[in-house]
């Protein structure tokens, strides 16, 4: 009697792999030595110091990194240092496209400045991380350049709120 056993090819599709502050680079050569194809859009950056100007890589998305794996090899990836959680929805990563991958490329690979627009929606849980309110939590209630962040302090039912840049928090 002959058992017959299905095997489904290997489908390796792009992910997004969120990771600590400043650890994109790192994660990146830890997946290259696991010989798991990803990548890292960067962005040209002038950085100013009082004694020099220079050129810096920086990473396009902070805090975030592809990686083209079969979802078997989510363990694998999960077990990198640095390396938070895949960005997916009720627990499961969701795949980018080839096409959006390539897209990226596209305009990295162009020679056009590029500044990182923040993505907030108004309602969203947000946290200061730099500046006078660094460390507080609040609610986004509007948006443009700057955004305005509330504090709410609910013990005597009130709340504040102030403008701030939107590079300065982070959703929560």
């Amino acid at each position: 009697m002959r058992s017959s056993v299905s095997m489904s090819p290997i489908t390796k599709k792009w992910y997004v792999v969120y990771t600590r502050p400043k650890f994109e680079k790192k994660v990146l050569q830890e997946t290259r030595l696991q010989h798991i194809e990803c990548y890292l859009p960067v962005k040209q950056e002038l950085r100013q110091w009082s004694d020099r100007v220079k050129r810096l890589q920086s990473p396009m998305f902070p805090n975030y990194l592809f990686v083209k794996i079969d979802i078997q090899e989510k363990v694998k990836i999960l077990s990198l240092g640095g390396v938070i959680h895949f960005v997916g929805f009720n627990g499961q990563p969701i795949a980018v496209s080839d096409d959006e991958i390539e897209k990226i490329r596209r305009i990295e690979g162009g020679s056009q400045t590029l500044t990182t627009e923040y993505y907030y929606c108004i309602g969203d849980k947000v946290r200061v991380t730099q500046g006078a309110f660094s460390g507080m939590e609040g609610i986004l209630l509007r948006k443009s350049n700057q955004v305005r962040f509330v504090i709410k302090l609910p013990v005597i039912s009130q709340a504040v709120s102030v403008e701030i840049e939107s590079s300065c928090i982070e959703r929560i």
